[in-house]
């Protein structure tokens, strides 16, 4: 059975003389557009897509990694020096560049190093994640912990496709409740609210403290309508069970759907804008957070 290579329907001008070539070697090339490629794409039979540079190139980048995040994107260019190709496909988010024209050598060696790169920086990723998670202590983590931990659960929602929510939860009238309860009250009911957010979520999801008043949930595996039912459950336990008398919190929650790129920096901004409007509303209470704008270019950090 033939391997295959996708190809966007922009660069497949530049590659039919390779046809010929590249079914004696094994390789069949499928001419795509990017909107079809969640239907064509299929981890037995593609080893590797080949999309244009410029506009067209990042459009199609976008909706393999939609469809795929594990298949290897190279970027073909016409008529551009092997430097600018190379740090122009990167731009667009590919593994790699070729310019036209090219032989078949030159494409099947490509994808396959771009293959075995994909490779070794998944093992590196699931590596870093078990030795993380090893570190971890059950359901409740620190800040730092979580913030080395939620970039390695995004790359591999990236790769594997699998959502990724967090929850950013605050007490209610913290200034008043901790004018009431003084500094040592004010504590024990931080311990306690994270004590019921730590034992009222999965075994694979984690809590920390956030900042004051503030804690943060990351919820692998879950998409954010899903987060926000979690959230809506947590202040109803903190509500019913409560840290003390009269407490209550509001959450605000944002989540990644796997594919594309995303930054812890950018879920917190979105989930805390959520927790704004929650809060604004009257507290006890979850929000969910807006999606991001289409304009904006959120990247991995």
């Amino acid at each position: 059975m033939p391997r295959r290579i996708l190809v966007a329907e922009a660069s497949a001008p530049l590659l039919a003389p390779l046809r010929r070539p590249l079914r004696a070697a094994g390789v069949e090339l499928d001419a795509i557009s990017p909107a079809a490629a969640s239907g064509r794409l299929g981890p037995a039979s593609h080893v590797a897509a080949i999309v244009p540079g410029g506009a067209a190139g990042a459009e199609a980048v976008r909706a393999i990694r939609a469809a795929d995040p594990l298949l290897p994107v190279i970027a073909l260019f016409a008529d551009e020096a092997e430097a600018a190709a190379a740090a122009q496909g990167e731009a667009l988010g590919a593994d790699g560049a070729l310019v036209a024209p090219v032989g078949p050598a030159a494409v099947v060696g490509a994808c396959r190093l771009a293959e075995r790169l994909r490779a070794a920086t998944a093992r590196a990723v699931e590596a870093d994640a078990r030795r993380l998670a090893a570190e971890a202590p059950r359901h409740a983590a620190d800040l730092e912990f979580l913030k080395r931990l939620l970039p390695l659960e995004v790359k591999r929602s990236r790769r594997y496709g699998y959502p990724v929510s967090i929850a950013l939860v605050a007490v209610d009238r913290f200034a008043e409740v901790a004018g009431r309860l003084g500094p040592h009250g004010r504590t024990a009911v931080l311990a306690e609210v994270l004590g019921l957010l730590a034992a009222s979520v999965r075994d694979i999801d984690l809590a920390a403290p956030f900042a004051g008043e503030r804690f943060v949930v990351l919820m692998p595996h879950t998409r954010a309508e899903g987060g926000l039912q979690v959230a809506r459950r947590l202040c109803a336990r903190i509500r019913e069970r409560g840290a003390g008398e009269g407490i209550t919190v509001s959450a605000g929650v944002a989540g990644h759907d796997g594919g594309g790129t995303v930054s812890f920096a950018g879920l917190v901004k979105r989930a805390a804008e959520a927790l704004t409007r929650a809060r604004a509303a009257g507290g006890d209470r979850a929000e969910p957070a807006e999606p991001p704008r289409p304009r904006d270019r959120i990247v991995m950090g």
